[in-house]
């Protein structure tokens, strides 16, 4: 099984529609939410600050549940951590 890290600049009511999607796509085996990270940038001279959500996805067909997300919800981003 695989975890794969998203984030998304939504509200809860909105992940809340796409947990239940997930889960019954049966594409993600479990689902693991994480409350505001916080993301500032620099932008003409101005600091500007975002908060977003992760959701860690466990899944065992990453390719399939990448297309998926894609196809459904583009605006998740997926988040690399090296």
């Amino acid at each position: 099984m695989n975890y794969i890290t998203y984030f998304y600049p939504w509200n809860s009511r909105e992940l809340k529609k796409i947990v239940v999607v997930l889960l019954k796509s049966w594409l993600v085996n479990n689902i693991k939410k994480l409350n505001y990270v916080h993301n500032y940038d620099m932008n003409e001279n101005k600091i500007m600050k975002w908060e977003w959500q992760l959701i860690i996805l466990s899944s065992k067909d990453e390719e399939k549940l990448t297309d998926f997300l894609s196809k459904n919800f583009p605006q998740i981003e997926r988040l690399y951590l090296s």
